[in-house]
């Protein structure tokens, strides 16, 4: 019975773990592949702002339940590395600002 509970757990994380990174590889590709009506990209934003630096991606389960994660883009820069957080619900799909530089960068969008 021990084994048998100990099998049905460790099944279940690792499901829940293969879902959480599907969602994440899911939400990064909708921010870098994202275009706006005006035709410009999220990552084309980025570099523009940076002195067309690359920036290094990454992701985080925000909520495994509604399915929201959280993309950062690092960006470094003479003055340091800048941080722009996207959060993205998967379910929408919609991509939401999750700083202040997320902010600008959706808004640099344009329509």
């Amino acid at each position: 019975m021990v084994l048998t509970s100990a099998l049905a757990a460790g099944s279940i994380l690792y499901l829940q773990g293969r879902f959480n990174a599907g969602d994440e590889r899911n939400a990064l590709a909708l921010v870098r592949e994202y275009r706006a009506k005006s035709g410009r990209s999220l990552p084309e934003v980025l570099e523009e702002s940076s002195g067309n630096v690359k920036p290094e991606w990454s992701t985080a389960t925000e909520s495994s339940c509604f399915q929201h994660e959280r993309v950062r883009a690092e960006v470094a820069t003479d003055a340091g590395v800048v941080t722009y957080d996207f959060l993205v619900d998967i379910n929408g799909p919609s991509i939401h600002p999750g700083n202040e530089n997320g902010k600008r960068a959706l808004e640099a969008l344009g329509p």
